[in-house]
């Protein structure tokens, strides 16, 4: 994909460096001494905290200091009990501490301040012991050992966060490193250990706001971290900006009368489709095997769904900022849509469009009448694990999980239920992938259900590369 880039105008401004508060931190009591300090930053040494209650899950309850930890890598995961995304990333951590072993220590860290956002319990030492004894729980299931810090408010105050998962990494008292969980990994973990150099974006939820109404250039230029900071008033920036969460939307100036049009941190393909649906009766997003992609190399423009690829990475990759600065004319918003759509076309050099195809598709039907899928359990008991090699469903209906999985993978043919089943289902099985169709009818036919191909006429986006 290539960006051709129409100046407008080129704003070179003199930014302002904002000046910054040094709180000095008293080394004998821990504690903080200037409203204005924002906490511990990279490279930066870490006071020797006393972690009073460090509770391990078979109950025991420890007293340890951070310096206890100066000979390995210390990894200290700050998240709330309610976070499922947590809970699952804390699973692929054991993994992690099975596998380095005494190199490496995680510890979630819950409870700092007196209730967790969001949270209507205290999240202490107490209903941390009762989520842990719970035998049936998620964690426990994947026999998750990692140690809690629970109660100790002085780490929420030298690492401030607002959301979680919350990853601080501390090598040798030094802290290197502050991310998403995603980060925590076999690869860099490994590069720590070999005293390797790693330059992971940096989590820091206390950014300034982007304005929406304001032009990307005339924004706090602290605002843009990343790799690629805007200094030019363009037609489209190109790639993605680090740090700035995606915004669409158009401002009118009536005293210039100009119009602004933007759309910033969005896949390519979303912003087709999002500016296809103002301008006609599709009000959904199309379901990823409803996509055509006549393209070279794909992962320009789509990351598979159970792709391990770091975020940062792929929407570096597929993400667009766009802008548009022109005369307010009174435009409807089919009209703006449309000139949005034509100026994604030629700036890309793609062809966006919704079209009707005849083409292959899947259609799940029964093979036999002995319903062989039927939920045993009660309706309350809701399961959807639909994460390849193992599946577990549990009174969740075939339109809602296998139907739904099926369709959400690029390259799939769209899938159809025509079993006529309505309730709940039970299924336990294993497959490669849910784009190996043949391990999913294999996996299928044991309940009495398979796949067969039909073509039919349906409505589907196509994103052509236009020859040049």
């Amino acid at each position: 994909m290539s960006f051709k880039i129409n100046i407008l105008l080129l704003l070179f401004l003199p930014f302002l460096t904002e000046g910054q508060t040094v709180t000095d931190i008293n080394a004998r009591s821990g504690q903080v001494l200037a409203e204005q300090f924002t906490g511990i930053k990279i490279g930066e040494k870490v006071p020797d905290v006393l972690l009073s209650k460090v509770l391990e899950v078979n109950g025991e309850l420890k007293s340890q200091k951070i310096s206890d930890y100066n000979d390995r890598l210390l990894i200290l995961d700050f998240m709330y009990t309610t976070c499922t995304a947590c809970l699952a990333g804390l699973v692929e951590k054991e993994h992690l501490q099975r596998q380095f072993g005494n190199n490496i220590k995680i510890m979630a860290v819950v409870g700092g301040e007196a209730y967790a956002p969001g949270m209507l319990k205290r999240e202490d030492e107490s209903f941390i012991r009762k989520f842990l004894t719970n035998k049936t729980s998620y964690l426990s299931r994947n026999k998750v050992q990692i140690p809690w810090v629970v109660e100790n408010k002085l780490l929420n105050q030298y690492f401030p966060h607002q959301l979680v998962s919350h990853v601080v990494w501390i090598n040798k008292g030094i802290v290197i490193a502050i991310t998403e969980q995603g980060y925590v990994d076999q690869v860099n973990i490994q590069s720590v250990l070999a005293n390797k150099r790693i330059d992971l974006p940096v989590k820091n939820d206390f950014l300034p706001p982007v304005d929406a109404k304001t032009p990307l250039v005339l924004q706090n230029k602290n605002r843009f971290t990343g790799i690629n900071p805007i200094n030019l008033y363009t037609a489209v920036f190109g790639p993605y900006q680090d740090g700035v969460i995606t915004k669409v939307g158009s401002t009118i100036d009536t005293l210039s009368h100009t119009r602004r049009d933007f759309i910033i941190n969005q896949p390519v393909i979303n912003a087709y489709i999002t500016q296809w649906n103002l301008d006609s009766s599709i009000k959904r997003y199309p379901e990823p095997s409803r996509v055509i992609l006549e393209v070279q190399d794909s992962s320009k423009y789509i990351i598979q769904e159970d792709s391990k690829e770091y975020n940062y990475v792929y929407r570096q990759r597929t993400y667009i900022c766009y802008e548009s600065l022109y005369a307010d004319s009174g435009q409807t918003v089919s009209q703006v849509s449309r000139k949005i759509i034509k100026d994604l076309d030629n700036l890309l050099d793609l062809k966006g469009r919704y079209e009707k195809r005849r083409m292959k598709c899947l259609i799940l039907y029964r093979t036999d009448r002995a319903t062989k899928f039927k939920s045993t359990g009660k309706s309350s008991d809701e399961v959807s694990n639909l994460t390849a090699p193992e599946v577990l469903i549990k009174n969740v209906d075939l339109e809602n999980s296998i139907v739904w999985k099926l369709n959400q993978f690029y390259g799939n043919p769209p899938v159809f239920d025509e079993t006529g089943y309505k309730g709940g289902v039970e299924m336990n099985f294993s497959l490669k992938s849910w784009q190996d169709i043949e391990s999913v009818r294999k996996a299928l036919q044991k309940y009495g259900l398979d796949l067969k191909e039909e073509e039919r006429t349906i409505e589907v986006f196509v994103l052509s590369e236009l020859k040049k």
